[in-house]
């Protein structure tokens, strides 16, 4: 065939929204291929380099977790949420929910589901007998060291602006559609959180970005493949091109630290050193005399009053509202007693979520009375309302004695 024919030939071919970025490792040669997450050109990225490139192995950036659930979009269907409040993963499935959300509104817009191309890889792999395997760190683990990079003001703040995002309009302009396509949406979403998130940063890109390179490392080392295709979101081509270089430890990127029983025994115990402190003060020094049983119903009766004037505004169901109040009193000196745990558990037991509530996540999100009604969201305001009342009670009565 003349030069000029394969030359005319090649131009016609389909090219890369994104040019992977080719590596060696060993005799093995690697492609990174970065994706948008929620573009159709990316998905046909995937389709064209597996057909392209025909790899021997291909690695993409799941979990197990999070590949289950792509592969079965109705998973929330089937979750038992009394035994999530139960097992203490609340904040867990908070957060779990918040993403789901905030990808199925962008999904929306884009007329792409999140996680296609990851899809698309894996359903070529199987129809090729390619072996694929996930890469990416657990979700849980990388969920809970971000949390616990953040103070107390950082984690209000996040919470806050992503409560906020609830309700933010997703009418995008044509011109920032186009942007969400060109590169990783999370990793514009950390470039633009202010410098006090930068370990949040950290921990959700830069460590996942050393995390993969590694298993990337792992498995070319067992598989010894002639040709990898490694689909990643775009944010993580450079550091993972960077880290892939030299050899890491996983553990130190897998390590969640545990509560530790004496900050457990100093918060059970500061409450009631404090109020005895107060006490003492009072009875010795202070002008107004105050009697330990007076104390004590002042104590009750602030703590009940806080709680079940500020979680009526959420209307739980009668018997998770009424043992909210009467835990409040008690759930300052018993931390495996909370009034928010208490109250979400009983509210997901009388009031236990329908199809129709996870289906409606995203709806329930585009105004307040669909947010109000919806029950998953019910039981997330249920639990933080408790836990807020609880507070401003405890605070209230050191005003009050004070």
């Amino acid at each position: 065939m003349p030069r000029k024919a394969q030359a005319d030939k090649r131009s016609q071919r389909p090219s890369y929204s994104l040019a992977p970025r080719r590596l060696r490792l060993g005799k093995s040669e690697i492609l990174l291929l970065g994706t948008a997450h929620v573009s159709r050109r990316s998905v046909e990225d995937v389709g064209l380099a597996i057909q392209r490139e025909k790899p021997d192995l291909i690695l993409l950036e799941l979990d197990e977790g999070r590949a289950r659930n792509l592969r079965d979009p109705d998973h929330w269907k089937h979750m038992d949420i009394v035994q999530v409040i139960r097992s203490g993963k609340i904040y867990l499935l908070f957060s779990s929910v918040l993403l789901a959300v905030f990808q199925k509104k962008i999904g929306n817009r884009l007329d792409v589901a999140p996680g296609a191309e990851f899809l698309r890889a894996i359903e070529l792999a199987e129809e090729k007998n390619i072996p694929y395997h996930f890469i990416d760190r657990e979700i849980r683990i990388t969920l809970r060291r971000a949390w616990q990079k953040l103070g107390f003001f950082n984690r209000m703040r996040l919470l806050s602006e992503l409560f906020a995002s609830f309700f933010a309009s997703d009418n995008m302009p044509a011109d920032e559609v186009e942007k969400l396509k060109e590169r990783d949406v999370l990793h514009n979403l950390l470039e633009a959180l202010p410098p006090s998130f930068r370990r949040v940063r950290e921990v959700i890109l830069d460590e996942r970005d050393v995390f993969m390179a590694q298993k990337v490392r792992d498995f070319v080392r067992s598989h010894r493949p002639r040709r990898v295709l490694v689909v990643v979101g775009a944010g993580h081509l450079a550091g993972i091109e960077e880290a892939i270089a030299q050899e890491h430890q996983l553990g130190p990127l897998t390590f969640v630290q545990e509560g530790s029983k004496l900050k457990t025994a100093l918060f059970f115990l500061a409450p009631i050193v404090l109020i005895a402190a107060l006490l003492a003060y009072t009875a010795l020094k202070g002008e107004r005399k105050i009697s330990v049983a007076a104390t004590l119903q002042a104590w009750i009766t602030i703590k009940c009053l806080s709680t079940a004037l500020i979680t009526l505004a959420w209307r739980p169901h009668p018997l998770a509202y009424l043992a909210g109040i009467v835990v409040s009193p008690v759930s300052t000196f018993l931390p495996i007693i909370k009034v928010g745990w208490v109250s979400a558990l009983l509210e997901a037991i009388f009031r236990k979520p329908q199809v129709a509530d996870f289906e409606g996540l995203v709806t329930a999100t585009e105004s307040f009375r669909e947010f109000y009604r919806n029950r998953i969201f019910r039981i997330f305001m249920v639990f933080f309302i408790g836990q807020f009342s609880s507070a401003l009670g405890y605070w209230l009565f050191l005003w009050y004695i004070g």
